[in-house]
């Protein structure tokens, strides 16, 4: 390894996703030998939290894309980390000849050593992570390497695919997409209507609809995105043409990508809110395994705001009780008390998939918690949300 402490970023505190995260941040130049998968030596850049004794954190890789070594990604990646997450950045694969499956391969690799040296005493990275699922964010070349990581290695549980590539150079992706019908952990897709290099409808969308397999998956299209809305200023000045200006454009992928994290990884289902209401995109979802946000209205104290997305034309049943209980069923446990319970609304998902309900709040409800779940069905199967609460100041 060559340590190299090469730039810090500091937070104070927790902020929309969109903004700095509330850890300091920083990152090591790292070449590593490969003592599990016959890799030989990997170079990558690591992002991470300098305050340790938060740990461990949640291990993530990143991908780059075609000839883009990791420095071109710093800006997200260093927002990631500052959010609470360990980022692998693979810096191997960056010449012409570079494919998809050895990066992925490689990235395998790091994250394992990673791993390894968490349990090191000593190292720098000692108590940092400590075996739980593991994230793979990809860019272009890397966001079809997410799938590749992700039948390697079951580990990796939340995949995440920035403007993927999709075809027959770089390694060819068909194997990749042929199997990504398997994976079933949680997915995201994000795209640019202006991407000029891969094509948002005939290579991008596709990564989407074939993730039948996920438990939940999202796409986001941003409007006037180009391929490079997720690297760093100077690259996007280069090479990015969207007239979405980049700042905007780097903006929604750091919100799409930390309110992902956030919702999935950490468990805090209230984050989507903020992803379907990333500025310039427009957003679907689908899910076998029903999520649900619950949060007063940012701009509006006085109404709640609820949401989930489900397979296109589930029946959703939005419900609310003042008090909790327990009923076992085949959709899952309710937990609401079924002699108070109320039906907010029953109506079935839309085109999109996302389905949301706002919720004026009444003054003889001051002081008192109220409970949900939402329940979404489709012939004769599905699943029950979360049990969520509320506070009525």
């Amino acid at each position: 390894m060559l340590p190299s402490l090469i730039l810090t970023f500091s937070a104070i505190a927790f902020q929309a996703p969109e903004d700095p995260g509330p850890y300091q941040v920083a990152v090591q130049d790292v070449t590593h030998q490969d003592v599990h998968y016959s890799r030989g030596n990997v170079a990558a850049r690591v992002y991470y939290p300098t305050n340790t004794s938060d740990g461990p954190f949640p291990l993530t890789a990143f991908m780059h894309g075609w000839i883009e070594p990791a420095s071109d990604y710093d800006d997200l990646c260093t927002h990631i980390a500052s959010h609470g997450f360990v980022v692998y950045s693979n810096n191997t694969e960056t010449s012409i000849f570079g494919t998809l499956q050895n990066e992925s391969l490689d990235t395998r690799a790091g994250l394992q050593w990673v791993e390894d040296q968490s349990v090191t005493a000593g190292s720098w990275l000692y108590g940092l992570t400590d075996n739980q699922p593991w994230t793979a964010i990809g860019h272009s070349m890397g966001g079809a390497a997410v799938a590749s990581l992700s039948r390697n290695d079951s580990r990796v549980e939340y995949a995440v695919m920035l403007e993927p590539y999709k075809g027959s150079l770089l390694g060819n992706t068909s194997s990749a997409f042929s199997w990504f019908s398997n994976f079933t952990g949680s997915a995201l897709v994000i795209g640019g209507d202006e991407d000029a290099t891969n094509n948002w409808s005939s290579q991008v969308r596709p990564w989407y609809n074939t993730a039948s397999g996920s438990s939940r998956k999202l796409w986001a299209l941003i409007d006037g995105g180009d391929h490079f809305g997720a690297t760093d200023p100077n690259i996007h000045s280069l090479w990015g043409f969207g007239s979405l200006p980049e700042s905007e454009q780097h903006k929604a992928h750091r919100k799409l990508v930390t309110s992902f994290l956030y919702s999935e990884v950490l468990g805090d289902e209230n984050y989507y809110y903020d992803f379907i209401n990333t500025e310039h995109t427009d957003v679907e979802g689908n899910s076998s395994s029903t999520p649900m946000w619950l949060l007063f209205n940012p701009s509006n104290s006085s109404q709640i705001e609820m949401g989930t997305f489900a397979d296109v034309y589930s029946t959703v049943r939005f419900a609310a009780s003042p008090a909790t209980g327990f009923t076992a069923s085949s959709y899952g446990d309710i937990l609401l008390d079924l002699s108070t319970v109320r039906v907010i609304s029953n109506s079935p998902a839309p085109s999109g998939g996302i389905i949301v309900n706002s919720l004026p709040t009444r003054s003889n409800w001051s002081g008192m918690t109220l409970y949900f779940q939402v329940l979404a069905t489709k012939n004769g199967s599905g699943s029950i949300s979360r049990l969520c609460e509320i506070v009525i100041p």
